[in-house]
C-alpha cells in the first residue's frame, strides 16, 4: 500500500514541477517528491511479522531490513539542505527581478544577456 501511495505522491510531484510556473510551488513540488522516495524506501523495507534485527533467541526470526531505514535517515536530511538552498536561490531571484514566475525570470534573464 505505501508503495501505491508513493507512486501517487510521485506523479503529482511530477505533474507540479511540469505545470506550475511559479517558483515556490516547484520547490513544494521537489519536497513532495522526495517525500514519496522516502515512502517508497520505508515501504520497502517493511515485513508482515518482521521483528527488530537483534538476536534474541536461538529460533529463526524474519527480520526487518534496517537499510532502507538508515538510507532514509540520509535522505532526509538531504533533502532539507537542498531545500534550503534551493529557497535561498528563490528569495535571490524574487528580490532581483521582483517575480516568482520561472517564465518571466527566464525573460528576464534573456533581455540580460543582450546587453
Amino acid at each position: 500500500m505505501g508503495v501505491v501511495i508513493s507512486v501517487v505522491l510521485l506523479g503529482i510531484a511530477v505533474l507540479g514541477l511540469i505545470l506550475r510556473r511559479d517558483l515556490i510551488f516547484k520547490l513544494l513540488s521537489i519536497g513532495l517528491l522526495n517525500a514519496s522516495a522516502v515512502l517508497f524506501l520505508v515501504s520497502l523495507g517493511d515485513r508482515q511479522g518482521g521483528v527488530s534485527p537483534i538476536v534474541r533467541g536461538p529460533g529463526p526470526a524474519l527480520y526487518v531490513d534496517p537499510l532502507p531505514q538508515a538510507l532514509v535517515l540520509s535522505a532526509i536530511v538531504i533533502d532539507f539542505a537542498i531545500l534550503a538552498v534551493a529557497l535561498v536561490f528563490a528569495m535571490l531571484l524574487v528580490e532581483r527581478y521582483h517575480t516568482t514566475d520561472s517564465v518571466r525570470i527566464e525573460r528576464e534573464i534573456g533581455k540580460e544577456r543582450e546587453w
